[in-house]
C-alpha cells in the first residue's frame, strides 16, 4: 500500500477541518458583533461611533439585528445571528479564536501541509489571533457591553 496500514481510511487534506473552523470563528464574530456595529453607524450616520460604540452613540443594538416577525422562530438565518451574538457576549468567540490559533499553529508546525493550504491557514491562525486579541482588549470589552444592553 501507499504508505498506510492496512483496514484505516486515509484522512482527507491535511488542514481542511482546522481552516473551516478558522473561517466560522471569524464569521461568527463578524455577524455577532460586526454586523449590528456596521448596521448602527450605517443607520445613524455616525461612522465615527465605530471607535467608540455605545448607548449614547447608538442607541440599542438591538434595533439594528433582522427584523423578528410572526415566522421568525422558525427562520434559520435569525437564529444564525442569535447564535453568534450570544457566542460573541458570552466570550465563546475569545474561546474559540484562541482554539484556532493553538490548532493553527500546531498544523503549521507539523508536516504534510502543501504549500497553498499552508498558506491558507497561516491567513487563518492571524485572523483567529485578531479575533482574540480585540476581544479582549477594552476595546472588546466596550463592544460586548454594547451589545449585551
Amino acid at each position: 500500500m501507499d504508505g498506510q496500514e492496512a483496514g484505516t481510511v486515509p484522512s482527507g487534506r491535511p488542514g481542511r477541518r482546522t481552516l473551516v473552523f478558522q473561517c466560522v470563528t471569524v464569521v461568527l464574530v463578524l455577524l455577532g458583533a460586526g454586523y449590528p456595529l456596521l448596521a448602527a453607524a450605517a443607520g445613524t450616520g455616525d461612522w465615527a461611533g465605530l471607535a467608540d460604540p455605545g448607548l449614547a452613540r447608538y442607541g440599542d443594538p438591538k434595533e439594528w439585528h433582522p427584523p423578528l416577525g410572526v415566522e421568525s422562530p422558525w427562520n434559520p438565518i435569525l437564529w444564525i445571528f442569535v447564535v453568534a451574538r450570544v457566542l460573541v457576549v458570552a466570550h465563546g468567540t475569545t474561546l474559540l479564536g484562541l482554539v484556532g490559533v493553538v490548532v493553527g499553529v500546531a498544523r503549521l508546525a507539523g508536516r504534510g501541509v502543501g504549500r497553498g493550504r499552508s498558506a491558507a491557514l497561516l491567513v487563518g491562525t492571524l485572523l483567529c489571533a485578531a479575533v482574540t486579541v480585540v476581544m479582549l482588549t477594552p476595546y472588546g470589552a466596550h463592544l460586548r457591553t454594547w451589545l449585551l444592553d
